[in-house]
This record gives structure tokens, sequence and C-alpha cells, in this order.
């Protein structure tokens, strides 16, 4: 496991766990098996020009994968090249301030407000899912709660 810093103000928050997106791993990534993945392009607040990728492992846990244009331009481009490709998988919201939040359609994800986060009900266990910044939890969450809303 490598760790990765993501961007956020002037501080980067250290997080361990996450592997490198590169050319030799990029491919191997199951987009069938992608719960939650976090894009925030040049520009946008936060996380800038990072994507954050979750994938339901094998073993009732979730990997997390980790890129940013400032770290790896071409491993980052081709990522988000295969996230397009793949669109029709994901439920889109807005992240705010630039963000795109895709969620796994017919996903259900129970929203924690308490501790700012996801968490995915496995067949035996809570994963907790946490978005690059409190700010795009925040406006995704928001979002979502207005797509029930509009439902009824």
């Amino acid at each position: 496991m490598v760790t990765v810093y993501r961007g956020v103000l002037e501080k980067p928050i250290v997080f361990s766990g996450s592997l490198i997106i590169t050319a030799e791993n990029l491919y191997s990534i199951d987009f069938d098996k992608v719960i939650y993945c976090e894009v925030s392009p040049v520009g946008a607040m936060g996380n800038e020009g990072g994507i954050l990728i979750y994938v339901l492992g094998d073993k009732d846990n979730l990997i997390t994968y980790e890129t940013n244009v400032f770290i790896d331009k071409e491993s980052c481009d081709a990522t988000l090249e295969l996230i397009n490709q793949r669109a029709n998988l994901f439920i889109d919201y807005y992240g705010g301030m630039g963000n795109r939040v895709y969620i796994k359609k017919d996903t259900q994800l129970e929203i924690d407000e308490k501790y700012n986060c996801f968490w995915y009900h496995s067949q035996n266990t809570k994963l907790r899912i946490n978005s690059s910044v409190e700010g795009v939890f925040i406006s995704v969450i928001a979002e979502m709660k207005s797509k029930e809303v509009t439902k009824k």
C-alpha cells in the first residue's frame, strides 16, 4: 500500500491504504464493482485534480484507488476516460465547486451525517466510504435528498 496525499486547502492530508492508479494497474480496476467514484478536475475546490475510486473487493472489503493530475497526468487522463466510457453504470451527483461523484446504480448507501461519510452494507459488514473533503459529501447528500423529493 502507498500513502497518497489529497490536496485540501494549503495542507495535504495523508491517507494510507490507497493504491495509486498507474498505467500498470489501471485496467485491473473492475468498474462493475466500483461503488463510489469522485472526480475533481483542475480548478475544483478540495481534492483538485484528483480521482478517488472505491471498489468492492472479493473479501467483503473496499479497495481504494486514487490518482491526481499533478502526480501522473497520463494515468489520471486514462482513468477519467474509463470512467466516462462507463458512465451508464453510475448515477452522477454534483459535489459542489467543480467536483462530480458517481455512485453505482442500484447501490444503497447509508448517509451518516454525524461522521460525514457513507456506509455500504455488504453481506457481513458495513464499509465506510469517505468523500475526499467534507464539502463534497455535503453537496452530494443535498442533491440526493433533492432527487428523492422530486421522485415523490
